[in-house]
């Protein structure tokens, strides 16, 4: 029974030993291992900045040399072409065209955009006048644009905010058919405004007949003064020649206190005590429900008088 006992022990110690000599084994194994696995990757940490290295050391001689030519170069020539050379301020307000029949009131400016009110007429008199309220985006000291008159045409056109003042260059593309008139100016406008003809002095008295005469009586110069409250007939209005006519249509307007352009039409109802223009042309034209059911049909049928009128020669 001892001798057995022995034997086992003897045989535990054995195997003891044998696995402390393995556990050494696989210790030294992994150390071995852990210091190929870091020599590895010391040769390629090392490896990597030799690249690395040999990549900048060539890069800034190509890279420096064609900085400054590329950037010093272009920047003086560019900095006086892209520059503006006008003032917003100087260039608001109203122009003229030299013959009188194109008027451009420019109420907005900046560096990047222009907003004018257009208005071209088909002669000193006034007698008919093609509107427009335009926006368009300025480059440099000049602003390219399109827009589409009161009466139907497109037109196109520039403008120049040049030193010696303001050039616009504008001509119909798609006139509207049976229309007299449509944008068309070329040249430099001028601050000022072209002599009155005398036709704004009779165009007030409407006289063709004594019922003419009681009609504007009755409230001071007016065409039609209940035109806001009752429907005109086509005998009434068609007593008017189509310059009158004009003046009566617009006489609507008027009461709801729009300012004109045309000098002719300006100068007729500033002379009224009655008017007081205080809305913009474009700010009025931009509303709604500004007019009630019978101004509607009364401009309507006003305007179809005018036309029949001018298309006779009266």
């Amino acid at each position: 029974m001892n001798r057995n006992q022995d034997i086992l022990k003897i045989i535990l110690v054995v195997l003891t030993g044998i696995f402390l000599m393995l556990g050494a084994a696989v210790l030294l194994l992994n150390l071995h291992r852990s210091s190929q696995r870091e020599e590895l990757e010391r040769e390629n940490a090392q490896a990597a900045l030799d690249k690395a290295s040999q990549k900048e050391t060539p890069t800034p001689s190509p890279a420096i040399s064609p900085t400054p030519t590329v950037t010093v170069t272009p920047t003086p020539t560019a900095v006086p072409t892209s520059a503006p050379s006008f003032s917003p301020p100087d260039y608001l307000g109203l122009w003229y065209s030299r013959d009188g029949l194109v008027t451009v009131d420019v109420y907005s400016l900046n560096l990047s955009s222009v907003s004018f009110f257009f208005c071209q007429a088909s002669d000193r008199e006034g007698t008919r006048t093609a509107e427009a309220d335009v926006t368009a985006e300025v480059a440099g000291n000049a602003a390219q644009f399109t827009f589409t008159d009161s009466f139907g045409s497109t037109a196109s056109g520039s403008m120049i905010f040049d030193s010696d003042g303001l050039y616009v260059d504008i001509s119909a593309v798609s006139p509207a058919q049976g229309v007299s008139v449509s944008p068309n100016v070329s040249g430099l406008l001028t601050r000022e405004a072209p002599a009155p003809t005398s036709a704004p002095t009779p165009t007030p008295a409407p006289t063709p007949d004594a019922s003419q005469e009681e009609e504007p009586s009755k409230t001071g110069d007016y065409f039609f003064p209940d035109s806001d409250s009752r429907y005109l007939t086509d005998e009434e209005v068609s007593q008017y020649s189509s310059s009158e006519l004009e003046l009566a249509k617009n006489e609507i307007y008027a009461r709801h206190g729009r300012k004109f352009v045309t000098q002719r039409i300006s100068d007729y109802f500033n002379s009224k005590s009655w008017y007081h223009g205080t809305i913009d042309p474009e700010v009025f034209d931009s509303q709604q429900d500004i007019f009630n059911e019978y101004e509607l049909a009364n401009i309507s049928k006003i305007a179809w008088w005018e036309e029949q009128k001018r298309e006779e020669g009266n």
